[in-house]
């Protein structure tokens, strides 16, 4: 085997070292045009908190979809169950289920079994 000699190594060096500098320009300019990105999207919603209002009937403050949702059982003496429930409110079974259980908590709903059917229905 040959060895290499010392200005074909050096030359490699210098190869790399310029391979290795366009590389850090890529990333430096990958890295710039996402911060760009970043800063051109639109703001991200925050959070909701919410209060709970005694005063109020435990009123969920922000959310009057729960209030709709409780408004969808007013009159409604046989009750409704999850999954009708969801189909009027528009959200989902799962979702829906979470925010029944908690009004239930919260003795705003009556939570009853119908046979092999779990309804709700206002107290």
């Amino acid at each position: 085997m040959n060895k290499p000699n010392i200005d074909d190594l050096m030359d490699e060096i210098k190869e790399l070292t310029q391979t290795v500098l366009e590389l850090r320009e890529t990333v430096n300019n990958l890295s710039s045009r996402i911060t760009e990105t970043k800063n051109q999207r639109k703001p991200q919603a925050e959070p909701v908190s919410y209060k709970i209002l005694y005063d109020q009937g435990s009123m969920i403050e922000g959310d009057a979809s729960w209030a709709r949702l409780v408004g969808l059982l007013q009159g409604k003496h046989t009750g409704l169950t999850a999954s009708e429930l969801a189909n009027k409110w528009g959200k989902s079974r799962s979702r829906t289920s979470e925010v029944l259980n908690r009004l239930v908590e919260e003795g705003q709903l009556i939570k009853y079994r119908d046979g092999r059917r779990i309804k709700f229905r206002a107290p």
